[in-house]
């Protein structure tokens, strides 16, 4: 019994030193924002690269480079992307076709606006995140995507 007593002091002893962790709240764990936001004009931030994103529609890429130059949507200053900004967006297993699931498309391979050559651009097949060219008037499954630095 004097054992159990000399073992309950003790400990009673430590929680008083120690302050029982009743003494300090405990630190808060803040949430981490996500990493992508949709604004209602349908403007897509990227948290992590500081990039805007707006989601086109199936083109080639005339159609696509025309639409981002014209883009009036949140002030605009839109261009189409580099294939490695393409390639910042490629998450597997985020959505069927590896984008956030913000970007609301189905469409599985994008435009960028590297040329490979006089006609034939650069892009990303987002299904598998592999870089390929296609011919500039090829628009089946072609997605227009426009970005921009974020404006804050």
């Amino acid at each position: 019994m004097a054992r159990w007593s000399r073992l309950s002091l003790m400990a009673l002893i430590l929680l008083v030193v120690w302050g029982g962790g009743m003494s300090q709240p405990l630190a808060q764990v803040e949430p981490t924002p996500p990493r992508f936001t949709k604004a209602e004009n349908g403007v897509i931030s990227d948290r992590a690269t500081g990039l805007d994103w707006y989601v086109g529609r199936e083109s080639n890429w005339h159609e696509a480079k025309t639409w981002v130059e014209k883009l009036p949507v949140a002030g605009g200053g839109w261009r189409l992307p580099t294939v490695a900004e393409l390639k910042a967006l490629y998450q597997p297993g985020a959505s069927a076709n590896n984008l956030d699931p913000l970007f609301q498309t189905t469409v599985a391979w994008a435009w960028s606006g590297e040329l490979n050559n006089a006609w034939s651009v650069w892009g990303l097949a987002f299904y598998n995140g592999l870089v390929g060219w296609h011919s500039m008037n090829y628009g089946n499954g072609r997605l227009a995507l426009a970005v921009r630095s974020h404006r804050w």
